[in-house]
């Protein structure tokens, strides 16, 4: 897999209140002792979060597309009671 800026991408993620995370890529770079990584904007945890080319997850399972339509959801309604949508 090719990498590169703009790509949407599900990855196992440490630190977060979920262990994965979904978001368009930021920034990709070598680092020699583990790899690719990248940072990602999460649209699951929020936030801009650092990932490992090794993480990346493939196929998400229910819970995991479950969460990031749960989290979306809850971004539009806070939108709406601002008058923003």
């Amino acid at each position: 897999m090719n990498l590169k800026k703009g790509d949407m991408v599900w990855v196992e993620v440490k630190g977060a209140p979920s262990n994965f995370g979904y978001g368009e890529v930021f920034e990709v770079w070598e680092e020699e002792e583990v790899g690719e990584v990248f940072t990602f904007f999460c649209e699951v945890n929020g936030g801009l979060r650092m990932g490992y080319f090794k993480n990346i997850i493939e196929k998400p399972n229910a819970r995991m597309t479950s969460k990031l339509f749960e989290e979306k959801k809850a971004i539009i309604d806070i939108l709406k009671k601002k008058k923003i949508i």
